[in-house]
């Protein structure tokens, strides 16, 4: 089985991710990316090879037919927004830290999440254990 992943915010984070889904991880297939920068998408989809739509907002990469889960690694105050927006999507969702950049964001996500009665959200946060 494959997941059909879609990424919010190709940046370093975000191009990290992606690189590794579709070089070293089995079972993941990156269809579909966006970003504020366009250009930066398109680099992104080219350097990796990718057969993926890029996206003009996020708010069309998390209503696309072909993807079934998000990850958002765009900047920071906008999490909340597109984590919210991909679980009244129904679809599972992997945030990079901050989750949302207040304690109230973080509960609105909270409330999205119990009113959908389904876990779909991940946080990432793996820094701390790093050597360096």
């Amino acid at each position: 089985m494959t997941i059909n992943i879609g990424v919010i915010g190709t940046g370093a984070i975000g191009a990290d991710h992606a690189r590794r889904i579709s070089k070293t991880l089995i079972g993941g297939k990156i269809v579909a990316v966006n970003d504020v920068n366009t250009s930066q998408a398109q680099s992104l989809v080219d350097e990796l090879g990718l057969s993926a739509t890029i996206h003009n907002s996020g708010h069309d990469l998390i209503n696309d037919d072909s993807v079934d889960a998000v990850l958002v690694t765009s900047w920071g105050p906008t999490h909340e927004e597109f984590v919210v927006a991909a679980i009244n999507a129904g679809k599972y969702v992997f945030c990079e830290k901050p989750l949302a950049t207040s304690a109230q964001g973080c509960q609105n996500i909270i409330e999205a999440e119990m009113q959908a009665q389904k876990r779909l959200v991940q946080v990432g946060f793996m820094r701390p254990y790093d050597s360096v």
